[in-house]
């Protein structure tokens, strides 16, 4: 253990969202807390992660954008799965100061992602990511546990 990990909350680092498959990788991974004076957690700081293509080839792309996550985007992030689950196509934190995620899908087995910095870079990532009942499971778990790292529920 490191002295940066003895004061890590037991549960980081975690991840809110991944989207992965073929090859394709787009995570947002939470690494530390910010913390109010009560000692509840204002907002989270980590990256998104994005590994996608053949980047040794020159057709893919593989960097990592920093981001915060308030408790606000935690409501939201589950309003996003709900719609996802029903079929329809949403975006996450859209025209905010932060990374947008726009997910679509692409049929019953596939979603498209993409990462979109308006504010830094101004670059959009797109790629497909398979999707099965399996990923929601997962999905709505990784937010339970970003819950309870907020103290919420």
């Amino acid at each position: 253990m490191t002295s940066q990990d003895a004061g890590r909350p037991a549960g980081l680092p975690c991840e809110l969202f991944r989207f992965g498959g073929d090859g394709n990788v787009v995570a947002l991974r939470i690494d530390s807390l910010d913390r109010r004076p009560d000692g509840s957690a204002s907002q989270a700081r980590g990256t998104i992660e994005i590994d996608c293509g053949d980047v040794a080839a020159g057709r893919g792309v593989k960097g990592v954008q920093p981001t915060f996550v308030g408790d606000v985007d935690l409501d939201a992030w589950r309003e996003v799965l709900d719609a996802l689950d029903l079929g329809q196509d949403v975006a996450w934190r859209e025209n905010l100061r932060a990374p947008e995620v726009h997910v679509r899908w692409e049929d019953d087995e596939a979603l498209v992602v993409t990462v979109r910095d308006r504010m830094g870079l101004l670059t959009d990532v797109t790629t497909a990511v398979p999707v099965s009942d399996e990923w929601f499971d997962e999905a709505y778990a990784r937010l339970e546990r970003v819950y309870e790292l907020f103290e919420r529920r």
